[in-house]
Parts: C-alpha cells; sequence; structure tokens
C-alpha cells in the first residue's frame, strides 16, 4: 500500500474538518441551536468544494481521498440536513415523519455509491466534466434546509405549510437518484469577456454571506436551481453536436 505523504494529508484534513462540521450540526440540532446547526452544514459545503481542488492543485488525488470525501459527505449532507429538518419540523408541528429521513439517507448514499463508481471511471468527456446526473449531495443538503434559511431570513409563520414540511426532504432525494443534468464547476468555463462580471458578481455575493448569510445562501440555491432547465436544454444540445 501506497504510504501517504505529509502533502496529502492537508485536502484529508479538510475533509475531516468537514466531517466535523457536519457531526456537530446534528448535536446542535438536537440542543435547538437551528442557526448553528445550519450554518455548520453550509461551511461544510465549502470546506467539501475545497478538498477536491485543493488535492487536484497539490496532485495528491487519491483512491483514499474520494472514499474519505463519500464517507465525509454521507454525514454532513446525507444525514446532518435530514436529521435538522425532521427535529426542526418536530418541534413545531410535534407530529413528523421519520421514514423520509430514511428515504433521504437511502438516497443519498446511492448516489455517493453512484458517484465512486463513475470517479474510478476516469470519465473526461466535456459532457461528464459539464454536467452531473441528478443533483449533488451538498445541493440536495442546500436544498432541504432551504426552507429554514427562509425562515431565519423572513421569519414568516411555519405553521401554515405543515402538510408541504412533512414531506419535504422527498424532493431532494429524488432529485439526487435521478438523471437530470445539472451543472458541475468541474468542466466550467469562463469567457474572458465574462471575467470582470464573474468578478463582480463573487465580491458581491461574498459581501452579502458577510453581511446577511440566510438571505445570500437563499439567493445561491434559489439560482442554482434555476439553472437546471437551462441544464437541461445545453446537455441534450450536446449531445446532438
Amino acid at each position: 500500500m501506497k504510504k501517504l505523504s505529509l502533502r496529502s494529508l492537508v485536502p484529508n484534513l479538510i475533509t475531516f474538518i468537514s466531517l466535523t462540521l457536519g457531526l456537530s450540526a446534528i448535536k446542535f440540532a438536537f440542543e435547538n441551536k437551528w442557526q448553528i446547526a445550519v450554518a455548520l452544514v453550509v461551511f461544510s459545503s465549502f470546506l467539501d468544494n475545497l478538498d477536491g481542488k485543493l488535492a487536484r492543485f497539490l496532485k495528491t488525488n487519491s483512491n483514499f481521498g474520494v472514499e474519505l470525501d463519500s464517507l465525509a459527505d454521507f454525514i454532513s449532507f446525507g444525514v446532518a440536513p435530514a436529521i435538522i429538518v425532521y427535529l426542526w419540523s418536530k418541534s413545531i408541528f410535534f407530529d413528523t415523519n421519520w421514514a423520509i429521513v430514511i428515504f433521504y439517507a437511502i438516497c443519498s448514499s446511492s448516489r455517493l455509491a453512484k458517484f465512486n463508481v463513475l470517479s474510478h471511471e476516469n470519465k473526461t468527456d466535456s459532457i461528464s466534466l459539464k454536467f452531473f446526473s441528478g443533483i449533488s449531495t451538498p445541493a440536495a443538503a442546500g436544498l432541504s434546509l432551504l426552507p429554514l434559511m427562509i425562515y431565519f431570513r423572513f421569519e414568516i409563520n411555519i405553521s401554515e405549510y405543515e402538510y408541504f414540511l412533512k414531506f419535504y426532504l422527498f424532493l431532494p432525494s429524488i432529485l439526487m437518484i435521478s438523471n437530470i443534468p445539472t451543472y458541475s464547476l468541474k468542466g466550467l468555463k469562463i469567457d474572458k469577456k465574462l471575467i470582470p462580471l464573474v468578478i463582480a458578481l463573487f465580491a458581491s455575493f461574498t459581501y452579502l454571506l458577510l453581511t446577511d448569510i440566510w438571505l445570500a445562501m437563499t439567493c445561491l440555491i434559489i439560482t442554482y436551481f434555476l439553472s437546471i432547465p437551462f441544464a437541461v436544454y445545453e446537455s441534450k444540445v450536446s449531445l446532438k453536436v
């Protein structure tokens, strides 16, 4: 077995921190500290996006890192969001469905297993790099926690949406195991003419994230899911070419 170098431990350390944040989110959910719990999942998603890029930059990609990342993702995005939504809903409505949490976890684990199999196949065609099949587990976590973020920011009367929230987790669960094309950042190419605009948008989002995190995350998640129809159309066009 190939020994792990000190340099290769850096991305893995970030993955362990992401895992720690996911587990801590569950702890704070049991303590009814909802904003802290959701914030930890959000920060975990940012770290999840960082560890893989750092591993490629340091040229320390490994099967160990892929498997470790999936295990951390399962806790942070496949278990923590479902438990947070379940406990939060239960604190409001006193009655909710544990079976949906199990269904979400099953879909998440299936999604991650499928991703691991595909990652070992090393597909490098433009379509595989540009599009995911279904939504990723961090995206599913964001969609799952969106009602809480909207509640934190706008303080709407959640009791009016009891039946919707009780079955809401079915939506991200189904999207994870679907074959719907969604955009992947791995194959993202930015036209040089658009770089100033992208920098301005990134700076604006960063400012909003630091000043109003729940509004920033709500806008980001809604924008991502509004992009899905465009991804479906573009993938169909790419297949015809």
